[in-house]
């Protein structure tokens, strides 16, 4: 089963977990030289919750970018599997929903999601994600 990645608006895009400033900024910068996005994000399809690529996220909030590519998801899918960063156990996934409903993050390095296949890459330019037009594969 292939992964599908859309066009976000950059809004609809909620934070998992605190990041760190710099290193965020460092992502930004090494975006913003490459001129292309390489990684899509993925998030839950119905919250917008980020799984993975909250410095990716913030990297795009530095850049003034208004779309991320990203691929979404259910926590139900069999191909996605969360584990807590420290310890390796499994995550409790409504512990991610009730932070959330609560307008909070998690802590820094929380979760660790997986996904089976793994996600793929892209090559979306900066300019295409800075965009503003709309478009059918944009939500």
């Amino acid at each position: 089963m292939q992964y599908n990645v859309i066009l976000t608006k950059i809004e609809k895009i909620r934070p998992s977990e605190e990041v760190c400033e710099k290193h965020a900024i460092q992502l930004a910068s090494m975006i913003n030289a490459q001129q292309m996005w390489l990684a899509p994000i993925p998030i839950d399809s119905v919250t917008g919750v980020v799984m993975d690529g909250n410095h990716r996220v913030r990297a795009g909030h530095l850049l003034g970018l208004n779309f991320l590519p990203c691929i979404h998801l259910d926590y139900s899918d069999p191909r996605v599997s969360v584990s807590d960063w420290n310890t390796g156990n499994p995550f409790q996934i409504e512990q991610i929903f009730r932070v959330i409903e609560e307008n909070r993050v998690l802590p820094f390095k929380s979760t660790k999601h997986s996904f089976d296949p793994p996600l793929p890459h892209t090559a979306i330019s900066i300019e295409v994600l800075r965009g503003t037009g709309s478009d059918s594969k944009k939500r």
